[in-house]
């Protein structure tokens, strides 16, 4: 009895799985079935659409990084005010040690602008860069603790950090344009996935004897893992409905 080609419910996959299983499939079929005619036609159109639907996953991406970086934005700019008020509440000290940190550290504030989280991301993200300057000098660092505000120091460093990082993951992406749309890509994926199966099993069905089907089991075995993935999200959902 010849080997059999496992069904796939296709419709049943999220937009990650059946990009991941295509690839899967395509990378088997070169390895193995790159001469055979119809395969070699199959795997360039397949690899195509795979191509849409990856360009729209990253188009969602960007969105989840646009929103973000607009978190992000917002705790840095709490992070800088807590920071500044900080250092103001300390303007009317009679503690002479207290009142020079105080300008010590004030001049850089208002020198940068004590409104800076008013200006764009790039830059406030400069504005910044150049008071870090600053503060990280010896003496201004004396100063932070003589008020003991430098935790505050290191929360706002950190908070432009984090935002820097996704905002920099969005201007790399951000390069690319006219991303299709998921409903788009998988239109265009979905039933060439749902043809290639069958052709699979034509395949086995007409081989020869003899002829070599280890393929077989590695596409079967990428099968059960997405199926395995659909069968537990459908567990979940009855127990969390139960």
């Amino acid at each position: 009895m010849k080997k059999q080609i496992k069904d796939l419910s296709i419709s049943l996959t999220t937009h990650p799985e059946l990009a991941d299983i295509t690839q899967q499939y395509v990378n088997i079929l070169q390895s193995n079935l790159a001469d055979h005619e119809l395969i070699a036609k199959l795997i360039p159109l397949i690899l195509a659409e795979l191509a849409k639907l990856k360009e729209a996953l990253t188009a969602i991406r960007i969105n989840n990084l646009v929103e973000e970086a607009f978190e992000l934005d917002t705790v840095r700019d709490d992070a800088f005010v807590m920071l500044r008020d900080l250092i103001y509440a300390y303007r009317k000290s009679n503690d002479e040690s207290k009142q020079e940190a105080f300008l010590l550290l004030w001049n850089v504030i208002e020198k940068l602008g004590t409104t800076l989280y008013d200006d764009g991301y790039t830059e406030q993200s400069g504005k910044l860069a150049a008071l870090f300057l600053e503060f990280d000098k010896k003496e201004s660092v004396a100063a932070m603790n003589e008020l003991n505000i430098y935790p505050f120091y290191e929360d706002l460093k950190t908070a432009e950090a984090n935002f820097t990082s996704i905002y920099n993951q969005k201007l790399d992406k951000d390069t690319q344009k006219n991303y299709p749309t998921i409903k788009e890509a998988r239109a265009g994926l979905s039933p060439m996935i749902k043809d290639l199966l069958p052709t699979l099993r034509t395949i086995v069905r007409t081989a020869d004897q003899g002829a070599a089907l280890n393929w077989v089991a590695l596409i079967n075995e990428q099968t059960d893992k997405v199926m395995t993935q659909i069968a537990a999200r459908r567990t979940r959902k009855e127990n969390s409905e139960a």
